[in-house]
């Protein structure tokens, strides 16, 4: 599964293997060892265990799933979920995480995994590490949500990281691969920014998340004045600003709309953020009602 920007690890330059030194007379003692080595004994045993077994045919069953699902086919599939044994936690984790995957990387899609997902609601599996407590699927879902959205300082670390590695780079095609490697890590982190909090707002018009979460996702965006956030914000305000805007939160979306026309006034972000913060800001006058379709 891609799951974002990964951390580059510094490549650590061994010192040169003495192999390289020996007679040659001493190789029949290296293909000794060589033909000598087997895969762990462990890892056979998993492969071959059959609750591991079933654990991987379930991830297969539920990939399957995931590739055919469309609003079309929505119920005929429902029915296949509902016939799977989910039953541990690792299963239970693993087929959050595949539907989780396919959320965001497809946000086109996003309202049928999230309707997915209330299919699956009622979903509750002992604990690993505690068999006689339970943990359901709400919960872990929203762990997963949780851990995706607070990414973005080690999104921030890797990309320094990068920015470093470029401003050193003295040969021209080492500078043109690393910016590529930047840019290319941005996006994918932008693109999955931007699946997640769509897959969020439509859990939260499922009533899969509440209105708290939801206000902590618009500070969280607000307090930082990068693009990506602020784009973000958009996508979520626009996609459950409706649900959010009633008289009792009125004073927090207020604030939130001030703060959103001082950033629009202080055109200190591009063009292209500052058109959809006052897209969402005359969405709001016009009762969240869009002149065009989304």
């Amino acid at each position: 599964l891609n799951v974002g920007p990964r951390r580059s690890q510094p490549s650590q330059r061994r010192e040169p293997r003495k192999i390289i030194t020996v007679p040659v007379k001493e190789d029949v003692h290296l293909k000794k060892a060589e033909n000598a080595w087997k895969p762990s004994q462990k890892r056979d045993i998993q492969a071959e265990d059959p609750e591991n077994i079933k654990t991987q045919e379930l991830f297969r069953k539920v990939r399957s799933i995931l590739n055919k699902l469309t609003p079309q086919m929505f119920n005929q599939l429902m029915k296949q979920v509902s016939g799977l044994t989910v039953d541990t936690e690792e299963r239970l984790k693993g087929v959050i995480d595949l539907v989780f995957e396919k959320a965001i990387d497809e946000p086109s899609f996003s309202v049928a995994y999230a309707n997915m997902c209330r299919c699956l609601v009622t979903l509750k599996v002992p604990m690993a590490d505690k068999p006689g407590n339970t943990v359901n699927f709400r919960k872990l879902l929203l762990n997963r949500c949780q851990k995706e959205f607070e990414k973005d300082k080690a999104d921030d670390d890797v990309f320094e990281k990068k920015q470093k590695e470029l401003e050193a780079a003295s040969a021209p095609e080492e500078r043109t691969r690393l910016h590529d490697e930047l840019e290319e890590a941005k996006d994918r982190a932008r693109r999955r920014s931007i699946g997640n909090i769509k897959f969020i707002g439509e859990l939260f018009k499922l009533k899969m998340l509440t209105e708290a979460i939801m206000h902590d996702c618009v500070v969280k965006l607000l307090k930082n004045h990068d693009e990506e956030s602020l784009e973000c914000l958009c996508r979520l305000l626009t996609t459950i600003g409706k649900d959010l805007d009633f008289e009792k939160a009125k004073p927090r979306m207020d604030q939130y709309f001030n703060q959103m026309e001082k950033i629009v006034k202080e055109r200190k972000t591009s063009s292209r953020i500052r058109f959809m913060l006052q897209d969402v800001i005359d969405l709001r006058l016009c009762n969240w009602v869009s002149r065009r379709a989304d």
